[in-house]
Formats: C-alpha cells, sequence, structure tokens
C-alpha cells in the first residue's frame, strides 16, 4: 500500500481512532484517500465550478473525469465569517464536513463555470470571495 506524508497518516489514524472505525473502514477510507490523491496528481481532464449556498458560503470545486464522470477531488468551503474548509485526499472529512461523493454535475449544483487561476487563487488565499 502507498504510504501518506507523516501528518496525513496521523491525521487518518486520529480521526479513525476517534470514530472507532473498524479495519475495514479504514482500508476503505485509505483506498479512497488514494484514489482521490492519484486522481489530484494525475494529467486527466479538469473542470472547476462555483456557487453560493443558503447559508452564504462560496463552494468551490475542482473534479478531475474518471470513469465517465467528474468526480470531484478538491472542494472549498468559504463561509461569510471567512471561515475555510477544505477537502481533498490529504483531509477528506471533518467534525464539519466532507468532500461529497456525488459526481459533481454543474446543471443540477447551480455552478458557475470558475478557471483554473481563480480556484487556486481562492484555494490559496483565504481572504478570496465569491461575493466580495
Amino acid at each position: 500500500m502507498s504510504s501518506f506524508p507523516d501528518e496525513v497518516e496521523g491525521y487518518y489514524a486520529e480521526l479513525a481512532e476517534r470514530r472507532g472505525w473498524p479495519a475495514e473502514t479504514v482500508a476503505a477510507i485509505r483506498s479512497t484517500v488514494e484514489l482521490i490523491r492519484d486522481l489530484d496528481r494525475g494529467t486527466a481532464s479538469r473542470t472547476y465550478g462555483a456557487a453560493v449556498d443558503d447559508y452564504g458560503t462560496d463552494w468551490l470545486y475542482e473534479a478531475v473525469w474518471h470513469e465517465r464522470e467528474w468526480v470531484v477531488i478538491r472542494q472549498l468551503g468559504v463561509g461569510e465569517d471567512g471561515e475555510l474548509t477544505r477537502y481533498w485526499w490529504q483531509r477528506l472529512e471533518d467534525d464539519e464536513g466532507i468532500l461529497t461523493d456525488q459526481a459533481l454535475d454543474r446543471e443540477n449544483w447551480g455552478l458557475r463555470p470558475l478557471s483554473r487561476e481563480d480556484f487556486y487563487t481562492a484555494w490559496d488565499d483565504p481572504g478570496w470571495s465569491l461575493t466580495a
């Protein structure tokens, strides 16, 4: 099995212990993390989109074309209060949320187009906002 950086291994080990995951769940999560990491590092086509939810949180998505659907590999939430949530292979979930496991559906999600540059500006700059 692939190894992850120490901080990623530690994060998932702590999460598994805190949540009391059985070995089968730990293996399934690890497999998902490996897939998302491999897709993130790969060269498949990508798409980006953005939406604002009913609570004023900006949600930005990066998805990769995989097995005939857009698989979300990075998801960024920026709340009106500036609180940031980032989900990707290094942190698929936390106590507040989780990287979506639904195929990205631009129309049903009401996504606006977003450029790669804008996505990564937001990913790297916590002060960025769709609504600012």
